[in-house]
């Protein structure tokens, strides 16, 4: 939890009443060994009913070198004196300034649970994973296992990872963060990243 300080930004994901998945944002009061209390907004207290003791949320927390994300049971709900979760150390990190990113539109294929396969092209790649063009949508945090075909190379790239859905992405627009995928696979995506920003510069 080093890198875990007070007075982070947190958002949290949890289903409301209709089905659809609310987002709130927070900060880091206290840190714990094992719980992070939170400081609650004011203005959200309409959504208090979705997030009581026992009830699970997903958690991300905004740190200098990335964006730690786990799924968390809530310990104390927001009347509380403290809006208390749990910390899960077996987090999922997207460390957005570790690999370089770089414009590539390519072929990738998305293989998912007990639903068609989705075959359509990336906007960028990196090391953490890509950004692709898709008009459906995807379960909340959907995981996927996906092949990812660079130029010149026979065989696709394999890995797995989870679906997110930000803010800033434009309509059709998703991410692919990779959970799981051979080191060796990541180097090569890495080098063909490095290999177009050289082309770009000459």
């Amino acid at each position: 939890m080093s890198e875990i300080n007070e007075n982070q930004r947190v958002k949290l994901s949890f289903n409301i009443a209709d089905g659809s998945v609310k987002e709130l944002e927070c900060s880091i009061k206290h840190l714990y060994k094992d719980r992070i209390a939170m400081a609650f907004p004011a203005e959200t207290m309409y959504y208090v009913d979705f997030l009581q003791e026992g009830d699970e949320v997903i958690v991300k927390i905004f740190t200098p070198v990335g964006i730690k994300m786990f799924n968390a049971i809530i310990l104390d709900s927001p009347l509380e004196d403290e809006f208390v979760v749990e910390f899960v150390e077996s987090f999922i990190e997207i460390q957005r300034r570790k690999y370089l990113r770089t414009v590539l539109k390519t072929k990738i294929i998305l293989e998912r649970t007990e639903k068609e396969n989705i075959v359509t092209h990336t906007f960028d790649i990196g090391g953490g994973g890509v950004r692709f063009f898709y008009k459906g949508t995807f379960e909340h945090n959907e995981t996927v296992h996906c092949l990812l075909y660079l130029p010149l190379r026979i065989h696709s790239v394999q890995a797995t990872g989870i679906i997110i859905k930000e803010g800033a992405l434009k309509s059709n627009e998703h991410i692919l963060v990779f959970t799981k995928i051979d080191e060796r696979e990541r180097d090569r995506i890495i080098k063909k990243c490095l290999e177009l920003q050289s082309a770009a510069v000459m």
